[in-house]
């Protein structure tokens, strides 16, 4: 019941190449079990990350970045160094949502806004009372401890002007936001 040009040599050649294409991709996977199980799967995230933050990246670089997302997902799916790669991975996303927690958080009794030297009137700034065009500004969740150092006024030297004793004040006099209008 064989039709046709069928030749025995043939189906032999077939049966033989696709054992050895078997051998060879199982040799290659081993290869690279081997070659990524020695290296360090973080630092291969790390360049990934930092080669996917260029801006214009070059056609090498693009290969290299092929090529180690390629190494990542081999290491993620066949499980290389998983404590280290899932310790590295809950570390770092603990670190992004403290920082984003951070950004979002208020400052509370260290905010301009609770300050009556500040902000005399105890009013949050509305976008519609600014004149000027004022571009989305961080929420800086600490002050800055840079203090700056001024000259002494010439006509203060001068005059031998004295401040009074005792601590500067640090209130206004009438509280200005307790008042209804």
């Amino acid at each position: 019941m064989i039709r046709g040009n069928y030749s025995l040599a043939k189906e032999v050649r077939k049966s033989e190449q696709k054992s050895k294409l078997k051998i060879q991709s199982r040799q290659k996977h081993q290869s690279k079990l081997e070659q990524l199980s020695s290296t360090d799967p973080i630092r291969v995230f790390l360049q990934i990350e930092k080669l996917e933050n260029i801006t214009g990246p070059d056609q090498f670089q693009q290969k290299k970045l092929a090529k180690l997302r390629q190494d990542w997902s081999f290491i993620r799916k066949n499980k290389l160094q998983e404590e280290k790669v899932n310790s590295f991975l809950a570390n770092r996303k603990k670190a992004q949502d403290a920082k984003e927690k951070e950004q979002r958080k208020l400052r509370g009794k260290d905010s301009v806004y609770f300050n009556p030297e500040l902000n005399p009137l105890g009013k949050v700034p509305d976008i519609n009372n600014v004149t000027y065009d004022c571009d989305c500004l961080p929420n800086i969740a600490k002050p800055s401890k840079v203090t700056q150092m001024y000259e002494q006024d010439e006509l203060v030297l001068h005059y031998n002007i004295r401040p009074p004793k005792g601590s500067p004040p640090k209130f206004y006099k009438n509280v200005q936001n307790t008042q209804r209008r």
